[in-house]
């Protein structure tokens, strides 16, 4: 069997970390999401993937290239124009009209385990075309699922409203027939009314996905990710070319790649990361769900909180960088502090291009773009949104006469 893996969208609600990379291409716990998924299909035995790609395509193909390092063979399908995931579907015919069935996913939605095992397990039990469904904390962002009593699903509602809310969605991970050709074609790429053909019909089976499971829509979500995949790490893993220098305490699964040098005083509490070539100062405190991505420096004094640092990032000596996102190649000048939460205590809301957006989070720092410098002496408030490639001067209260 193939896969099929559609990582064309822009996805611009999760700006502005998408502004500068493929959605798929955002590191979860030290790895892009592409990866995790690509390790998952292999361990099922799907060794031939499809990616259908589009935006920053180059980033992808150039990681990726044929996956011989990744021991996959990818193909890749250019979704010129992004007129939905049904046209999406119907652009890799071509390469799937020798096969009877194919395992699609989005790209962008992770679990805390090998959810295509769980699919492929219910395909051969039953011998059915199916959807996994997953148990979110809330349905209400996603199309609700309803199931009979014999795991068929028996109706699917894309935009359900107060009192119609289902406990399953739709974990963006199917087995379908190649016949989904056909339907596309009967209705103009619509996938939509191609699933409710198939939910008419009593043909589209659902699996039940009952770990952990994310789809990534806002910033917000990365930390989330970030969280349940860090939460399967059991021990601590470091390699033997970093140098850990006096007294660096280590508690808990703490994971430190290649090269790393970590300067005495400094502890970290795990889960944490620390990507390859990363300095760590003096008397840091690296807290539990923080990834440190490679290439990256944390100057003297500071203190990490669950925030996920891209890679090539520098935190200037004495700074604090608490649930929040960082970009690749960004610079913020000591003393930085970004502050995540309201005094209210107050679920924090976003100001978007789509308006107003609950985050339902009481605790959110910021979200900084590729490229930003940030001078030193800066507070950044709850939910603050940094476009890529800003610079922002040093926070001078007072300047020579001179």
């Amino acid at each position: 069997m193939k896969a099929v893996i559609l990582a064309a969208n822009k996805s611009d609600r999760l700006s502005p970390f998408t502004e500068t990379r493929p959605k798929p291409m955002i590191r979860i716990a030290g790895k892009h999401i592409l990866t995790t998924m690509i390790e998952y299909l292999r361990e099922v035995g799907i060794r031939e993937i499809i990616l259908v790609v589009n935006h920053k395509r180059e980033m992808i193909q150039e990681f990726y290239a044929y996956g011989n390092e990744f021991g996959v063979k990818i193909e890749y399908v250019v979704q010129e124009a992004l007129e939905g995931i049904g046209h999406a579907i119907k652009l890799c015919e071509t390469f799937l009209n020798q096969d009877e069935h194919f395992l699609l996913s989005y790209g962008d939605v992770l679990a805390n385990g090998n959810i295509f095992q769980e699919a492929l397990k219910t395909f051969y039990e039953t011998g059915e075309e199916l959807a996994v469904v997953a148990l979110p904390k809330s349905s209400q962002e996603y199309g609700n699922v309803y199931l009979d009593p014999q795991m068929k699903i028996r109706r699917w509602v894309e935009k359900p409203q107060k009192g119609q809310w289902s406990n399953y969605v739709f974990s963006g991970v199917f087995v379908l027939s190649t016949e989904i050709f056909q339907r596309l074609d009967q209705f103009q790429n619509d996938v939509e009314q191609c699933f409710q053909g198939l939910i008419q019909e009593k043909r589209l089976h659902a699996s039940l996905w009952e770990k952990g499971w994310i789809d990534i829509i806002y910033p917000w979500n990365i930390l989330e990710a970030n969280k349940m995949m860090m939460n399967l790490w059991k021990v601590a893993q470091i390699d033997n070319t970093a140098i850990l220098k006096g007294n660096v305490q280590i508690e808990g699964p703490v994971i430190i790649e290649e090269k790393v040098v970590i300067e005495s005083g400094t502890t970290l509490k795990g889960p944490c990361f620390i990507g390859k070539n990363s300095y760590i100062g003096n008397n840091c405190l690296i807290r539990g769900y923080s990834v440190v991505g490679a290439n990256s420096t944390i100057g003297y004094g500071s203190e990490l909180k669950n925030c996920v640092l891209l890679g090539k990032t520098t935190i200037g000596r004495l700074s604090f960088v608490g649930d929040s996102v960082v970009g690749m190649n960004v610079n913020l000048g000591s003393g930085t502090t970004t502050v995540n939460h309201q005094p209210s205590y107050s679920e924090i809301q976003f100001q978007t291009e789509h308006g107003t957006i609950d985050s339902k989070l009481v605790k959110v720092g910021a979200f900084i773009g590729d490229d930003v410098v940030i001078g030193a002496r800066h507070t950044l408030g709850p939910g603050t949104v940094i476009k890529p490639g800003r610079m922002i001067d040093d926070n001078i209260s007072l300047e020579s006469n001179i």
